[in-house]
């Protein structure tokens, strides 16, 4: 019993030096780790939330030059209003949800299947074939975009110079309103099937192998052990896949400007594209900022929808 009162007296007498020593401690170096964050922070200010701040005021207002001067009139909620009669934004809204769903549940398909065989390498083999298959993911978009739009050149470029050593005749790949959003997407899901390979084939090593032994010792077939086994284990993964893969999906533009700008016509325009035009091309701030703030609010409500499953996982 005496034995432990001076254990405790000893803590107290300790704890007593931390305080006073805390207390003595200079209140900038108590508070350094704040100085250390200030930069990042100050950035951070002047990089998105004053230009967000503005984008919202611009949004409810008539945006004009005049005499090299920005001239904004607030006309309540006429931007907004007008998108709903807006034909090339309802068609790009439909054309970019089909740019999602398409890209976005090839990437998981591709990906998944590629980490599913990565993972049954020697792992020699695995750091060759992994080093090699990230490549696309490290290359810039608009690089890749420069890169096979020369490729799919209708006159000059090798994907149709392969096709006529088979004997098939020359594809419109970007000139023809029906096959150009087709070939961007088949190049975002080349380079972007990457990306979910990493995260599902850190997911599938991660896995615990006990129920892959119970159910080898049940006699489950591989195609089983992977439907009832691999699949629900991977939920999580799959669900910060989607939310990671969607954001980034529907925020795609800069490969439809470098490859077709939207055309023909405007069969590969996205939201974002539109946005983009309406305004560094039309210059019509206000509009554009209508339209950024109504896609930031629905991008919003998809991740918090998201965030919300992979808490609940």
């Amino acid at each position: 019993m005496a034995g432990g009162t001076a254990v405790l007296n000893v803590l107290r007498r300790r704890r007593g030096d931390d305080l006073q020593a805390i207390a003595k401690t200079p209140w900038w170096e108590a508070h350094l780790k704040y100085f250390f964050i200030a930069p990042s922070l100050a950035l951070l200010a002047v990089m998105a939330v004053f230009p967000a701040i503005m984008s919202w005021r611009m949004a409810f207002a008539r945006v004009t030059f005049k005499l090299g001067e920005l001239e904004i009139e607030p006309i309540g909620f006429a931007n907004f209003t007008k998108v709903f009669s807006d034909n090339l934004i309802i068609g790009s809204t439909i054309r970019t949800g089909v740019w999602v769903l398409v890209v976005v549940s090839a990437e998981i398909v591709v990906g998944l299947i590629i980490a599913f065989l990565m993972s049954k390498l020697h792992s020699r083999a695995r750091m060759v074939f992994t080093a090699a298959l990230i490549i696309p993911l490290v290359l810039p978009p608009v690089s890749v975009g420069a890169g096979w739009l020369v490729m799919m050149d209708v006159n000059f470029g090798v994907l149709n110079y392969l096709l006529s050593l088979v004997g098939i005749e020359q594809q419109l790949w970007l000139a023809d309103d029906r096959t150009a959003l087709p070939s961007i997407m088949l190049i975002d899901i080349w380079q972007s099937s990457m990306f979910v390979f990493i995260l599902m084939y850190a997911g599938i090593l991660s896995l615990p192998q006990d129920p892959y032994e119970a159910a080898a010792i049940d006699g489950a077939s591989p195609w089983q052990i992977f439907r009832d086994v691999t699949i629900p284990l991977l939920r999580p993964t799959f669900v910060v896949v989607l939310l990671l893969r969607t954001l980034d999906a529907a925020r795609i533009a800069d490969r439809m400007l470098v490859m077709t700008r939207g055309g023909p016509g405007s069969s590969t325009e996205t939201v974002t594209l539109s946005i983009y035009k309406y305004a560094f091309t039309h210059f019509n701030f206000g509009y554009a900022s209508a339209l950024s703030v109504m896609f930031q609010v629905v991008l919003i409500i998809l991740a918090t929808f998201y965030i919300r499953r992979i808490l609940q996982s």
